[in-house]
């Protein structure tokens, strides 16, 4: 999500070593979920495992979830598999509700959406209509980038997204406002939501657009929009758990970028790959590490087609990944 009110933090760098989680040994590619700023809708891109660099257009480049409630745009999709088969749901798609044509940046921020869009589906490939779903009350400002992943300690999905907000006094938005920062509730089954809390509320550093990688049992990457002074993306770790402590690493890409995505190579799990949207230019650039030390390895051959924007890859077995053209 592209953030104008950007304000600078510096960075350590570190080495860390991955402990990578075991390859699914039926998966044979990877699904894209991504928006293209042109167009606020969803489009699906795969690659497969031995060509993991080399994405190829779905539904022969047109958007295959288009919304028609809300803002009626969707910006940022996330792409998640459920975390049992037994779930009547495989696969589900978030999305911000903002269709940046229709408003500007500063209304965006002030008075946007505080719902998500969520899809459904029970393959991959037949999708649900999409809902809207309230996540922040009308303290916020917007809800953006939404992004999900099972907490095992709560045995539920842990929902995470940017939000700023307002006093209670201020129920036009016309003062100051504090954040952004990321806020989280949880889920079971994406229509009921626990109230939403801040995610490391000691932290007052302003971020957006997190993403985050699980390298062990209890060990979590996570990457993060730095809005203050940085103005990059920067990579924590926690060995505790998803709300444990996270200490900064460093900054992966030592340019100004945003929209991160992280997923594991399928042939060789050390690897991790590390997406970065260049929103000014041609979108979405691949680096990968197999230490998570700073900084990150161009990928090579790089990303392609040129364009794609912020969004997120799933792996998927043989199966869909033949069902989708």
């Amino acid at each position: 999500m592209r953030f104008y009110n950007l304000i600078c933090i510096a960075s350590s760098v570190a080495s860390v070593i991955a402990t990578p989680l075991a390859r699914a040994a039926t998966n044979a590619g990877c699904l894209a979920a991504i928006f293209k700023g042109a167009e606020p809708s969803v489009f699906f891109y795969k690659a497969s495992a031995n060509q993991p660099t080399a994405f190829q257009a779905l539904n022969n480049g047109r958007a295959t979830l288009v919304p028609t409630t809300g803002t009626g745009g969707a910006r940022d999709p996330y792409i998640l598999k459920s975390h049992s088969t037994s779930e009547a749901q495989q696969y589900r798609v978030l999305a911000t509700d903002l269709d940046i044509g229709k408003t500007d940046w500063t209304q965006a921020q002030a008075n946007g959406s505080r719902s998500i869009y969520v899809w459904e589906s029970i393959n991959g490939v037949n999708w649900s209509k999409e809902r809207l779903v309230e996540l922040m009350p009308s303290t916020a400002g917007y809800v953006w980038a939404p992004s999900a992943i099972w907490d095992a300690q709560k045995s539920q999905y842990a929902v995470f997204w940017a939000s700023q907000v307002y006093a209670e006094n201020d129920p036009k938005h016309n003062g100051r406002a504090t954040g952004p920062y990321i806020y989280y509730s949880h889920t079971s089954d994406f229509k009921t939501f626990s109230s939403p809390a801040r995610w490391n509320p000691n932290d007052s550093r302003t971020v957006i657009d997190q993403e985050i990688q699980q390298i062990g049992t209890n060990s979590y990457i996570r990457y993060l929009s730095d809005t203050n002074d940085v103005k990059r993306v920067v990579i924590d770790r926690s060995d505790n758990g998803l709300f444990g402590t996270w200490n900064r690493i460093g900054v992966p890409v030592d340019q100004v970028r945003e929209g991160p995505v992280s997923f594991q190579d399928i042939n060789n799990p050390r690897r991790y790959y590390l997406w970065e949207d260049n929103y000014g230019g041609s979108g979405y650039e691949c680096y990968s590490t197999e230490t998570f030390q700073t900084p990150y390895t161009p990928c090579s051959p790089s990303l392609g087609p040129a364009g794609m924007r912020h969004g997120a890859v799933v792996q998927i077995d043989q199966k869909l990944y033949d069902a989708l053209s």
